[in-house]
């Protein structure tokens, strides 16, 4: 099981998701809802020069609008794209046009069974789904779950990869996967301790995600 460590503010933070053995870091620009975690893509493209080979820069943004979100990309460096925010297919496609080579992900906010229709609907035009959990204030990094029978069901009727988000921690992650068997998993408030990432939790986290069965 792949998974992710998202809202990678500082170096500190990348080094705790690579000695871990994530598969993939996210860092978090272009940000219109509440987070504490933002960076510039300057400060990510610092980061993002650090990393070891085979490990993924995935940009995780708010913004809707396809100019803007080729400009992150592209003053970064990260070689995927999260967009958790609503976009429409037009804006998906002048990202693409741009960025050829970019892997887009689409965020579907599970908030109860219309979540499978919208993740069948995104599915069109992204070449991943990750299933996150908001609120009024919060696009993610919740520390929420939601309903893990949901986003089973979305596995089940997408047939592009699906990634569960939303209220992980070292102690739900392997039932999470056994329940809902998505592609990877995806933790940002589950690895921190007293609201910093914690090395101890990171570990544990990517050790559970990736011998899950």
């Amino acid at each position: 099981m792949k998974c992710k460590i998202c809202g990678t503010g500082s170096f500190a933070d990348l080094k705790c998701a690579v000695d871990a053995g994530t598969d993939a870091v996210g860092f978090l620009m272009g940000i219109t809802h509440v987070t504490q975690d933002a960076v510039s893509p300057e400060e990510a493209a610092a980061m993002i020069k650090t990393l070891p080979p085979f490990i993924e820069p995935v940009a995780v943004t708010h913004l809707q609008d396809a100019r803007s979100i080729i400009s992150i990309v592209q003053q970064s460096g990260c070689t995927a794209l999260q967009i958790q925010n609503t976009i429409t297919p037009e804006e998906i496609c002048m990202i693409r046009k741009s960025l050829p080579y970019l892997r887009i992900i689409k965020a579907v906010h599970v908030m109860d069974m219309s979540a499978v229709q919208t993740a069948q609907r995104e599915a069109a035009y992204a070449d991943a789904i990750i299933l996150d959990t908001r609120t009024p204030d919060r696009l993610g990094g919740t520390g929420l779950t939601h309903d893990w029978s949901i986003s089973a069901k979305i596995v089940e009727s997408v047939e592009i990869p699906v990634i569960l988000a939303g209220g992980l921690t070292p102690e739900n992650v392997a039932s999470a996967i056994r329940q809902v068997r998505p592609y990877a998993v995806d933790v940002h408030t589950g690895v921190k301790k007293n609201d910093v990432r914690d090395a101890l939790k990171t570990k544990a986290f990517v050790r559970a995600a990736h011998t899950a069965v």
